[in-house]
């Protein structure tokens, strides 16, 4: 291995150790480059960029061309550089030309994912395409295999109570050590849930915060919420920000930081508003 580099020479004596056994625990970027060639450059500075970022997730092996014929011809090289992909014996990517580090690090994150992690990963594609059911069905699969994992228990109730299977969330959250990450998230949608109560329609409220009475605006936005109209909910709350900050014990801005920890950490949609909720603050 180079000084300062992250990375192994790879030559018809070592592919095997190198590449070959390597690739079964961890995805091997294999470079295929020219010594000298500026085209090579920068695609050996984004592969060291990426090893040292992945931490071990990876491992980068480098073939100089000129000095390795019979591995060129085997992996049918035609352009500098080139990177091969192997994970586990196998071809997993091949990349001609100078690479796309966005294009690398997508083939990446799907390679060096847990078990786990995929499986949130369908879930989440799941619930975004409407199949919540669905997605309800595999995570009870998952824990059926895992049931200390106590966060897929959380991400259940969420959707438990997102299809209106409340008593069965609750049971499950009962059952749940108070400190298991993410159990904002559930508790707060029940919270909606019990403040919606014997609140009327979504029209038969809308019809009354017209008026401008900044209770009836309050239980629209609620019931938006438990609806699952969030983006519509939060709206509503910050016109009621905007109409009086302090109104009720400064109720909109605390109800906004629920929702914001319904939501969960990184959602697109609290970030948005709690910019929003920033501004007319301050």
């Amino acid at each position: 291995m180079e000084t300062g580099s992250l990375s192994v020479e790879v030559n018809a004596e070592n592919f095997q150790a190198e590449v070959a056994e390597k690739s079964q625990q961890v995805p091997v970027l294999l470079e295929f480059y020219a010594e000298g060639a500026e085209q090579c450059e920068s695609t050996s500075a984004l592969l060291q960029k990426l090893a040292s970022e992945y931490q071990g997730k990876v491992s980068l092996a480098r073939v100089e061309v000129q000095q390795n014929p019979q591995l060129v011809q085997q992996l049918q090289i035609r352009a500098l550089p080139t990177i091969k992909i192997i994970f586990q014996g196998q071809m997993a990517g091949d990349i001609e030309g100078p690479a796309d580090e966005q294009q690398l690090r997508g083939a990446l994150e799907q390679l060096t994912m847990s078990p786990l992690e995929r499986v949130r990963e369908q879930i989440d594609f799941l619930v975004l395409q409407g199949e919540r059911k669905q997605a309800i069905q595999m995570l009870q699969q998952v824990i059926a295999e895992e049931p200390n994992n106590f966060s897929l228990h959380v991400e259940l109730c969420d959707l438990l109570i997102m299809e209106g299977e409340v008593n069965d969330a609750r049971q499950i959250l009962e059952a749940l050590p108070a400190d298991t990450e993410g159990l904002d998230r559930p508790k707060s949608r029940l919270e909606f849930i019990d403040l919606a109560g014997e609140l009327g329609s979504v029209d038969e409220l809308t019809s009354r915060a017209e008026s401008g009475d900044l209770h009836a605006r309050f239980d629209l936005a609620i019931r938006l919420i438990v609806e699952d109209q969030v983006e519509h909910g939060l709206e509503t709350l910050l016109e009621i920000l905007k109409a009086d900050k302090t109104w009720e014990e400064e109720k909109a801005r605390l109800t906004m930081i629920k929702v914001f920890n319904m939501l969960g950490k990184g959602n697109e949609l609290a970030t948005s508003y709690r910019r929003k909720m920033f501004t007319y603050l301050h």
